[in-house]
């Protein structure tokens, strides 16, 4: 009686590339407690007398996924914003220009930069300028390019905000920066690779007949937990997170009707939790036409879609994604941590085997009795 999981986008294991990223911004994905989850919960109702032997196992994809191929040059970018400006003398014309510009970008209000930004290159490129810097001590030289790029400035310009000087609204930008530095910090990890794992299995999954990677690491999934069950009326059961749904999504009405090895692949109940399968179908991204058959010609039995409010990433799948039964699931409110947290609440995986028991089980589960807590 085998369940099977599959993970989203932005998921690594550790040690492949960009785990220690996506670590910080979520946690990423707990397969150990989900399986953990799916064994306590839903394996008994699939086999009460022998729950310990239920397959639970998942398709893990993220090696396939997205990486940054210069090593994530944005984590230079952010050293090098709060490094310490070098000698100005160091500098050739063009760097000076764009440390100049960035020094007075920050000390004047968004209504002076235009004529900033031409005070500030023309003082870089005056060799007079230059010569002078020459003749002074290092400490000095900022002050008196920002001194002779503030002497230049039309009348107009010099008008600052009021009573904040220069100096004063360097340094509250400064401060503001970083802030939100540290808010930034994670997404610049995480927002990268969560959209480079939708463009990279969208731009490579292939074709029914061709499939790519990702399509065939799920395939593979699909037909070692079909291969598990130890009689053929056993129930497959697959639960997925994310992107995990369009992946089973496309699977069940594209690639496995394509796939030779697949055609007694069946997944009888389909729960996805936080999917986009809605949106990406109504978008034209998901594959097997606008308008195929409900029940994937009887590779699909129950389609249960699970989203949240408060889950900003999930979406609403009945009426749009043909088969799909919507059931908006009541979470914690915590917008950030909410499209992860189907897979740490128990009361999820109880609901779930419970739809599994009255769905996918044998004749007589729904008439049972409530367990205590369920």
């Amino acid at each position: 009686m085998p369940v099977l999981f599959v993970h989203g986008v932005a998921v690594r294991e550790e040690g492949d590339l960009g785990w220690e990223d996506l670590h910080r911004a979520t946690q990423g994905v707990d397969w150990p407690g989900v399986q953990r989850l799916l064994r306590e919960h839903v394996a008994p109702g699939l086999n009460p007398a022998a729950p310990e032997s239920v397959h639970v196992e998942r398709v893990y994809w993220g090696d396939l996924g997205a990486h940054f191929t210069q090593g994530g040059q944005f984590r230079a970018a952010r050293e090098r914003e709060v490094a310490p400006e070098p000698d100005p003398l160091a500098l050739d014309g063009d760097a000076l220009g764009e440390a100049l510009e960035r020094r007075l970008r920050a000390a004047h209000p968004v209504s002076e930069w235009p004529g900033v930004i031409r005070v500030a290159w023309g003082v870089a490129r005056d060799a007079r300028v230059r010569a002078l810097l020459a003749d002074l001590p290092p400490a000095e030289r900022w002050g008196v390019l920002d001194a002779a790029a503030q002497a230049r400035l039309p009348a107009p310009a010099r008008r600052l905000e009021p009573h904040l000087p220069p100096g004063l609204m360097r340094a509250r930008r400064r401060n503001v920066k970083r802030a939100m530095q540290e808010v930034r910090r994670p997404l610049e990890a995480f927002v990268p690779l969560f959209m480079g794992d939708v463009l990279a299995y969208l731009n490579g999954r292939g074709t029914p007949e061709r499939p790519g990677a990702i399509p065939q690491r799920v395939l593979a999934g699909l037909r070692a937990a079909h291969a598990a069950r130890t009689h053929s009326s056993e129930p497959l059961v697959v639960l997925t997170h994310s992107m995990g749904g369009q992946l089973i999504f496309d699977a069940l009405h594209a690639f496995l009707p394509a796939d030779p090895d697949g055609a007694a692949v069946r997944v009888d109940f389909w729960c996805a939790c936080g999917s986009q399968v809605g949106a990406f179908h109504e978008l034209g991204f998901t594959l097997g036409g606008p308008h195929p058959d409900p029940h994937a010609g009887g590779r699909l039995g129950y389609f249960w879609n699970v989203w949240a409010y408060t889950d900003l990433l999930s979406f609403r799948a009945q009426g749009i994604a043909p088969g799909a039964h919507d059931t908006a699931f009541p979470l914690s409110g915590l917008v950030r941590s909410d499209h992860l947290a189907y897979l740490h609440q128990p009361d999820f995986y109880r609901t779930l085997a419970a739809k599994v028991a009255v769905h996918a089980g044998p004749p007589d589960l729904g008439d049972r009795p409530l367990e205590s807590g369920a």
